[in-house]
């Protein structure tokens, strides 16, 4: 085979070939992160930044996160400002406003991966670390969400940075450089920002024998003091402004009870061993195996790798002793397993894996890419799968299916270019074209809200407001604790009740039922009377 099958792509030993492949990845990331950022409707979670961001943004008021009728103290105050800026380039706080800080920082993520992967294992794997990363499930999907994670993972990566690449130099400045890096970190999220990378520097300090960064005491103390005010001022301004002790009583909730003592999000202790295969894939099939070949060929002891190895330990550990655990929470560890990932990837194409593990590398990108085949094939038995409004897909998954092909063939012939493209065209042809069909769908919360706005009805939520909706209402609303208060409310105002669930009253007759929620208005006296049985179907009197 020739050689430079082996190396176009992924090596700097051909100087343009290397740019060609930095730009290829740059346009890539860039048209994915931010394509159709803010076409579809805010969903999930999305709904708590964009209603309190918008509250912030029209009232001035930056020290009260008011979600709909209450204080919402759950989130640090930055989480929430970062989307102001947005919001006054754009006018108001819309879905892209909301949006565009999580792909911002998705961004510096993919840089600073690039920076460590290059320090840490040479410039021909840094390319592969960074392409594993941009087209990983995990970034992909946190990079276009306006909730908090992507921030929150992207600063724990440049407080990791920022050690690995500050540790050797001389004095002590940056010592306080990272005290304020994890002070302004923990207001994004919560202490996380502190205690991650607490955890992996000390993990791989006693792994590697390494303590020369530590500072003297006095400097420690100052560091210290540092990241005291970093953390704290913020929360102490917001106690003045709001006279409310919520921040405060934030940081212990969230950060100190929610960790040893979880009150919600308590999953398995092992939930994070097949997680990180959501958030890696599809590269993430690769990583037993890559972390067997690790240890299995002694690559364990070679600098980088090793480091790339104690932060992903340091980090999946630290999460996993928390008693409160999501999914996403394990966000942080993407960057240092695309590292690990991208250089196996980069061994693989200049053929440097034992024949074996090839072998299986070979077989693992044949499925890979055989699955870009299927919905091609879904196409062809779509009136048992697919829904009559997708045929305009249909050329779409053409171009996927010609991708997955060019795929398995690129890993039987190593061809780095090859390998990566279909798995980028996956998310490409998920921005530009499915994304659109899904937004135009009737029934999302955009659209079935537009219909409470054009109802010339008073709206009131049953129990509690839903914030996706709250976000795209034109009008003032009411909270109503309980059906009393709402019948009383109707009858009054004859106001439509939204409620995530059903009304059995006969009373009541529903006139939208979104899926998620659904709205009620009280039927006319002359059509139902509650001392009287509904009328039954016959011949008039």
């Amino acid at each position: 085979m020739p050689a430079v099958l082996h190396n176009v792509g992924f090596s700097h030993a051909r100087r343009p070939t290397g740019l060609c492949t930095l730009f290829l990845i740059a346009a890539c990331s860039l048209a994915i992160l931010f394509t159709n950022l803010g076409v579809y409707p805010l969903w999930g979670s999305e709904g708590r930044w964009a209603v309190i961001g918008k509250y912030m943004f029209e009232s001035g008021d930056i020290f009260t996160p008011l979600l709909g009728k209450s204080v919402y103290w759950d989130k640090p105050l930055v989480s929430y400002w970062q989307i102001l800026p947005f919001a006054s380039l754009l006018g108001r706080v819309s879905e892209l406003a909301a949006r565009l800080p999580s792909a911002l920082w998705a961004c510096v993520m993919l840089l600073l991966t690039y920076d460590l992967a290059r320090r840490w294992l040479g410039r021909s794997s840094a390319p592969a670390a960074a392409a594993v990363l941009f087209t990983s499930c995990g970034f992909v999907f946190w990079g276009r969400n306006a909730q908090v994670e992507m921030t929150n993972a992207a600063m724990i990566t440049l407080i990791l940075w920022y050690f690995f690449t500050r540790r050797e130099g001389r004095g002590s400045a940056w010592i306080f450089v990272l005290a304020f890096l994890m002070g302004i970190g923990s207001n994004m999220k919560g202490l996380t920002a502190l205690g991650a990378p607490v955890f992996c520097i000390l993990l791989t300090s006693i792994a590697t024998h390494d303590w020369q960064w530590l500072p003297r005491p006095r400097t420690a103390l100052a560091a210290a003091a540092v990241f005291a005010a970093a953390f704290l001022l913020i929360p102490l301004a917001s106690c003045l402004a709001s006279s409310s002790c919520g921040p405060l009583a934030l940081i212990w909730k969230e950060n100190v009870v929610r960790f040893f003592q979880p009150f919600d999000h308590k999953a398995s202790f092992f939930v994070y061993f097949y997680r990180i295969f959501d958030l890696g894939a599809p590269w993430s099939v690769l990583l037993p195996l890559s972390l067997f070949t690790c240890f299995g060929h002694g690559r364990y002891h070679e600098g980088g790798v090793k480091n790339a190895l104690l932060v992903s330990a340091g980090i999946f550990l630290f999460f996993t002793l928390s008693g409160s655990r999501r999914s996403y929470y394990l966000l942080p560890i993407l960057p240092f397993t695309s590292i690990l990932l991208g250089d196996f990837i980069a061994r693989f194409i200049r053929n440097e894996l034992p024949p074996k593990t090839g072998l299986a590398v070979e077989l693992t990108g044949i499925l890979i890419g055989a699955s870009l085949m299927g919905p091609l094939a879904m196409f062809f038995i779509r009136p048992l799968l697919l829904p009559q409004s997708m045929s305009v897909l249909f050329p779409w998954a053409v171009v996927l299916a010609a991708g997955g092909a060019v795929m398995v063939l690129s890993f039987l012939r190593r061809y780095a270019l090859g390998m990566v493209a279909p798995v980028a065209l996956v998310w490409l042809v998920f921005v530009f074209a499915v994304i659109p069909w899904a937004s135009a769908q009737p029934g999302n919360i955009r659209s079935e809200t537009a219909k409470l706005n054009a109802m010339d009805r008073p709206v009131g939520f049953l129990s509690s407001d839903d914030a996706k909706t709250v976000f795209y209402l034109e009008r003032p609303y009411a909270v109503l604790p309980d059906i009393d208060k709402a019948r009383v409310w109707a009858e009054r105002t004859g106001g439509v009740i939204v409620t995530d669930s059903n009304l059995p009253d006969l009373s009541w007759q529903a006139v939208i039922d979104e899926g998620r929620w659904k709205a009620f208005i009280m039927k006319k006296s002359s059509d139902y009377s509650e001392s009287s049985p509904p009328p039954q179907p016959g011949p008039a009197a």
